[in-house]
């Protein structure tokens, strides 16, 4: 570790080696920035201690593609603001405030010109979902406010802070896991945040859910909502509020994909059978 903020490069190369990969841009109009990442390993929990002054951090799909994606980071803005764009919703973080980031998804950090101070707390995907189940998976953002919000943030705190001796170390590790199940089934039960924040949020996550699956034919509206962890009918409200369709989405989804191979087709002067890209889209009849 070091006490000084280390350059553009230097901060690039640590956020790779500690989270994976993401693209790091300065502020507009700057070549430079600085920042600093450290992992702080408790037990069966790593933290991640950021602090920067890039204008935005970018995970891509070409990003995706070149790491394995394993992980869900629980995002806890210790200092300074920021915005966190996963799917389609952006969610405003205030000192406090928490998002959890889905590594298997695309995701945009949006900072002000103050810098920022962030805890991001590590945790196996695979294993989460299996403990939790599916809800957390595409993000979700837990307000700093409730009191569950208030018992993470300072179970964190000594997490980083390394207060305790291992077997401490090891309740407090137990203490935040039985703290993300409350708030977790709080979210399936449908006590969510705010109805408008939960709304966008959800149809983000099945939005990102169908980029991911729509060539697979057993991908239906009703596979997606199951996957979101609720019923058809509850999605489909969701969607038609906003004014669409689940249908029309799923539909979109395979016709871009289409028209796509067309137009590279095209360019390279192949010809598959429209019928052949259709099933590859997804389409089955």
């Amino acid at each position: 570790e070091t006490n000084s903020l280390a350059p553009l490069d230097a901060f690039q190369a640590g956020v790779r080696n500690v989270c994976g990969q993401f693209l790091v841009s300065p502020p507009d109009g700057a070549r430079d920035m600085r920042g600093i990442i450290t992992l702080k390993q408790r037990q069966a929990l790593a933290v991640a201690v950021v602090r920067n002054s890039a204008a935005r951090i970018n995970r891509d799909w070409r990003c995706i593609r070149q790491d394995s994606a394993e992980h869900l980071f629980l995002v806890l803005q210790k200092a300074g603001h920021s915005v966190m764009r996963q799917g389609d919703a952006d969610v405003r973080l205030a000192p406090g405030d928490f998002i959890m980031i889905d590594s298997a998804y695309p995701s945009r950090f949006l900072y002000g010109d103050s810098g920022s101070l962030q805890y991001s707390v590590h945790l196996n995907r695979a294993e989460f979902a299996h403990r939790f189940g599916t809800c957390a998976l595409g993000g979700c953002p837990i307000p700093g406010s409730t009191d569950i919000g208030m018992a993470l943030r300072a179970t964190i705190d000594r997490i980083v802070d390394g207060e305790g001796a291992a077997a401490q170390q090891h309740f407090i590790g137990e203490a935040f896991f039985n703290l993300m199940g409350a708030y977790l089934c709080g979210m399936e039960a449908g006590d969510l945040p705010s109805p408008e924040t939960s709304n966008e949020l959800l149809m983000a996550k099945a939005r990102a859910y169908i980029r991911q699956r729509f060539r697979d034919p057993e991908c239906t509206p009703a596979d997606v909502a199951a996957a979101m962890g609720v019923s058809l009918r509850a999605l489909q409200r969701r969607f038609q509020a906003a004014g669409s369709s689940l249908s029309e989405c799923l539909i979109g989804a395979r016709l871009d994909y289409v028209c796509q191979r067309l137009m590279a087709q095209e360019a390279a002067g192949t010809s598959d059978r429209i019928s052949t890209i259709a099933f590859d889209a997804g389409f089955n009849d």
